[in-house]
Formats: structure tokens, C-alpha cells, sequence
């Protein structure tokens, strides 16, 4: 057990409740905790701080409280999702101060998105081939449908980005990789895969590969990405000395971390 009480190996890996790895020690913090995770705005934020207090029956499954309304409540009288988290009256997430994290539409089946600062993405993948203009700008062509594609034929949005017939954003390989309700009104995607904040498995950095589409502007988060850097770069080399029916918690558990790169 480690001392924030999660179960781990002796090698500092964290398990689930049925002995499975699910995260590796050096992505672990050094006091045994959990990385903070990135909203889609880029911001970092604790789980622990958007979940409800909340009681579990005999297999472990919450069970929150309803009002005369039907809304679910935790223990403190504040309103909670199925999942167990925080939220709004609007269902979207919030942290304990009321801040808004993930809005409704972002989640899935009332879970968020894990994203973790060891999140590997390649924006690579989900970019057509095409040229710019002098403003940076996709230069698409049309097809005989008036839709817009690029060089290769491939169908785009005006960001360039690959998209389905649906407006859903795929990878080269065709694979649904961001639901058309994540887009902003410009067709672009979430902030956090656009800004440097995760890895690429590719000598260029995110902030690089977007200035190949017109994104030149620093971005604000840089000096957060160092420091996270800097912090798992640390836990690695303490861990290598060192070994010379859900709640939302219980749910990140049995997610293993989203993976962009395909």
C-alpha cells in the first residue's frame, strides 16, 4: 500500500483490486499519488477534488442520496452524476470550489476524460496533407460534393483536420479520434492536444507541429510543462534508487490512460 492508500507492488507500480498493473511506478508522484490530471482547456486539476463524499453497499458500488427532486446528492448535500463526481446544475463537472472542469457534454456515460500528463498524442496523425497560405491557413481543395479535401483526396474540416462524414475528427488510420462536440466553432480541437502540454512520440514538440498550421504564438502553458517534466523526470530517478458499480476513483483505476498516438 502505498501512503496515499493505493495498492502497489514492490516495485512502486499501482494495481487494481484484482493485482493488475495499471500505472507504472515512474508515473507516479514521489509520495504515491496520481499525477494531476488536464482538463481539455489545459487546466490541472486533482480528481480527488471533483468527487463526492459518498457511502458504498456491500460491493463497493456508491450509493448517493437523492433529494425530493431525484437529483443525486453525497453525503454533504451537494449534487453528484452517477459516476460520483461534482457537479452543476447544468451536469457539468465541478471541483469542490465550484469551478466547472469538463462540461457535460464532454463526458462519456458521466465519466471524464483522463487525460495525464504522460498522455502521448501526435497531431500528426489527425492533419491532412496540405499547403498554407500566407496567413497560415489550410489550402484545401473542393470535391465534386463541395466538400473540402486535401491533396491526397482525403476529406477535412477548415482547420485541416481529417474528418468523417459525420465531422467527427479521424486519424490517418480512419479511426474516430475527437467527436464533433469537442470541436470549438472553429473546428479545432480541445486545447490541451494543441498547446504542448503532451507528449509526441515524434523529435517534434506539439507547439512546433502547430506552428506548421499557423499556431506561431507561445503557448501560455509552457512553463507548466517543464515543471511536470522536470517532477516525473524526479520520481524516476527516486523509483530506480528505491529499487537498486464504481466510484469515479475506482473507475480511473480501471481505465488505462487515453492514447492519442494511433
Amino acid at each position: 500500500m502505498s501512503t496515499r492508500g493505493y495498492r502497489v507492488d514492490k516495485h512502486g507500480n499501482m494495481l487494481d483490486n484484482k493485482d493488475r498493473k495499471k500505472f507504472d511506478a515512474t508515473h507516479m508522484t514521489p509520495d504515491g499519488d496520481l499525477p494531476k490530471l488536464f482538463n481539455y482547456n489545459g487546466r490541472r486539476f486533482d480528481i480527488v477534488d471533483t468527487i463526492g463524499q459518498l457511502e458504498k453497499d456491500s460491493n463497493g458500488t456508491i450509493v448517493p442520496q437523492q433529494d425530493q427532486n431525484g437529483n443525486l446528492l453525497d453525503m454533504l448535500g451537494r449534487k453528484v452524476n452517477s459516476r460520483g463526481y461534482l457537479v452543476d446544475e447544468f451536469g457539468n463537472v465541478v471541483d469542490k470550489d465550484g469551478r466547472e472542469i469538463f462540461e457535460h457534454k464532454h463526458l462519456e456515460a458521466e465519466e471524464i476524460p483522463k487525460i495525464f500528463p504522460f498522455t502521448k498524442f501526435n497531431i500528426k496523425n489527425v492533419l491532412g496533407d496540405f499547403e498554407m497560405d500566407p496567413l497560415g491557413n489550410p489550402i484545401l481543395d473542393r470535391d465534386g460534393d463541395g466538400n473540402s479535401i486535401d491533396r491526397e483526396g482525403k476529406r477535412c474540416n477548415s482547420k485541416g483536420y481529417l474528418i468523417d462524414g459525420d465531422g467527427h475528427v479521424i486519424n490517418k488510420y480512419g479511426r474516430t479520434m475527437f467527436d464533433k462536440k469537442l470541436l470549438d466553432n472553429e473546428g479545432d480541437i480541445p486545447k490541451v492536444f494543441r498547446t504542448g502540454l503532451l507528449k509526441s512520440d515524434t523529435a517534434s514538440s506539439l507547439s512546433r507541429l502547430m506552428s506548421e498550421i499557423g499556431k506561431n504564438q507561445p503557448s501560455e502553458f509552457d512553463d507548466e510543462e517543464a515543471r511536470i517534466q522536470e517532477e516525473l523526470a524526479q520520481n524516476m530517478r527516486k523509483k530506480k534508487r528505491g529499487n537498486s458499480g464504481n466510484t469515479s476513483v475506482d473507475s480511473m483505476m480501471e481505465d488505462t490512460p487515453a492514447n492519442y498516438n494511433e
